[in-house]
């Protein structure tokens, strides 16, 4: 994108702004499509921390009666479930990345294009995160299959989700 593009009105600047977005979303996609595999171990280690938990406090709430702190096993299965992806889509660039590309020297050339760097690397998240939600569900289905979620949420609950934190079920 050129200065050029975004002088032709503000339409024209918002269609340049998508189509960038939308361009880099593409190629990571295409990218993460083909590592799928090293995608799904990622995903592995990032799951193992919630599913240990989850047979944890299910167990103990299972020879507790049914519950602990008045959550049930089924409850547990969802929130850990849920949180199995909140997991997964809450990883971004860290500062570790950002030093690396300062020592190598991408940094530099990277600030020498006509778009910031940071809208690559949130349109490339963004493109992460779909393939991360599609490689996520088949594993979400089996552990539902096993653990048995239960859970009642209405849209207000759901708006909230992506606004707030709730602690864990366990902490409480």
């Amino acid at each position: 994108m050129t200065a050029s593009t975004f002088g032709r009105g503000p339409l024209a600047s918002i269609r340049a702004w998508v189509d960038l977005y939308a361009t880099d979303m593409r190629i990571a996609i295409a990218t993460q499509v083909q590592y799928r595999v090293s995608n799904y171990f990622y995903m592995i280690g990032m799951i193992a921390e919630p599913v240990i938990y989850l047979v944890v406090w299910s167990t103990v709430a299972n020879q507790q009666g049914g519950e602990v702190g008045g959550f049930t096993p089924g409850e547990f299965a969802a929130y850990y479930i849920v949180w199995t992806l909140v997991r997964n889509m809450n990883i971004a660039l860290t500062p570790w990345a950002w030093e690396e590309r300062v020592r190598q020297g991408e940094l530099s050339a990277m600030l020498l294009r006509p778009v910031h760097p940071i809208h690559s690397d949130l349109a490339g998240l963004a493109g992460w995160k779909l393939v991360v939600i599609v490689l996520w569900l088949p594993i979400a289905a089996v552990l539902s299959l096993i653990f048995h979620p239960t859970f009642q949420t209405s849209l207000v609950d759901i708006a909230a989700f992506f606004v707030a934190r709730r602690p864990s079920p366990a902490s409480g």
